[in-house]
């Protein structure tokens, strides 16, 4: 039961709240003594002095509260717990929690606040946070995946002794940040449905939400070059860029095929120049009809395509790889939940 909030206070009354020993004096009730915990505060907050003087006034409406201390390097606090723990009763203890210097409470996931009250707390309690060191939430997941279309299309195989056609340019990867790229919170006040519970930090020390995570979605494979022509006989087309590019056209009747479209991370081969469709003309030893280039392969995810091969003509230029696409989750919050009940 709370020291009265006004009117005469006689030291009986501050010495049933605390304990103590009689004769009853008021130098046995300096904050962080024997009987009146470290962060101790009265209604409006103010701490018990530790020192200096110190009158009965300062004691109005104030409670004795379950001292606990965190003096190593943990994670994923929940307060609650920390009193259950330590006998006590969240329907009727308050708590002051000193974080030592030096110590870091530390989220083990984002998914997870470095330090949370709990929940279940009785009507009027109070828990007062001395942090002389650093409450610090997890840092959001760097996370990774594979375009979904936009690989190049393989350049066209020419007739009549053209340049093979050069192959399109990958698309760009376009990446959308998820909840695993979220950082944590790093103290959450867990009761939200009521005003029961008041978080007191008399020492704020360092809280920080952890940082945000990055999405990143590679850029598509480039198309491969198609391959040169000579004569009337036809290069090979380019294969298509990953994912899922086009092969090249095949622009002319004799000579080269068609080279294979992307896979979904893997470009697509370059056709042959060598047509088993036409066995008495193109590239089979016939000295009437020279041989047409081999067209390059499709780029895998993130790559360029590769270069057709000469014939006649030149062989067409393999098309560029996309740009990774990139995108951030959101930091965590250095005090999340029931923010109108920290202060």
């Amino acid at each position: 039961m709370a020291v009265r909030s006004s009117g005469a206070l006689p030291l009986t009354e501050i010495q049933t709240e605390f304990g103590g020993s009689n004769p009853v004096g008021m130098s046995e009730y300096y904050g962080d003594g024997d009987y009146v915990a470290d962060g101790t505060t009265d209604g409006d907050g103010n701490a018990i002095p530790e020192s200096g003087a110190l009158d009965v006034s300062d004691f109005y409406d104030t409670a004795s509260a379950v001292a606990l201390t965190i003096s190593s390097n943990t994670s994923d606090v929940n307060i609650g717990t920390l009193l259950t723990n330590a006998s006590g009763n969240k329907t009727n203890d308050d708590v002051a929690l000193t974080i030592n210097n030096g110590v870091t409470v530390s989220g083990s996931d984002a998914s997870t606040p470095a330090m949370t009250t709990g929940t279940g707390w009785g009507s009027g309690r109070t828990v007062t946070i001395v942090n002389n060191g650093s409450i610090v939430g997890s840092a959001g997941s760097d996370t990774s995946a594979n375009p979904g279309s936009g690989g190049g299309k393989g350049g066209a195989s020419p007739q009549l002794a053209q340049n093979g056609g050069n192959g399109a340019a990958g698309g760009n990867g376009s990446a959308s940040a998820g909840s695993s790229n979220n950082g944590g919170n790093a103290f959450t006040h867990a009761q939200t449905n009521d005003t029961n519970l008041s978080v007191v930090f008399s020492t704020a020390g360092t809280r920080t939400g952890g940082a945000a995570g990055t999405h990143t979605v590679a850029g598509n494979g480039g198309g491969g070059g198609g391959g040169g022509s000579a004569g009337q006989c036809s290069g090979g087309c380019g294969g298509g860029g990953a994912h899922t590019g086009a092969h090249g056209d095949l622009n002319g009747p004799y000579g080269g095929i068609h080279g294979n479209s992307g896979g979904a991370t893997s470009g697509g081969s370059g056709g042959s120049f060598n047509n088993p469709n036409h066995p008495a003309f193109c590239g089979h030893g016939n000295n009437t009809y020279q041989s047409g280039g081999n067209g390059g392969a499709g780029g895998n995810v993130g790559a360029s395509g590769g270069n057709g091969n000469s014939g006649g003509g030149s062989g067409g230029s393999g098309g560029a790889a996309g740009s990774s696409g990139t995108d951030d989750g959101s930091a965590g919050s250095a005090l999340a939940g029931n923010t109108n009940q920290i202060s």
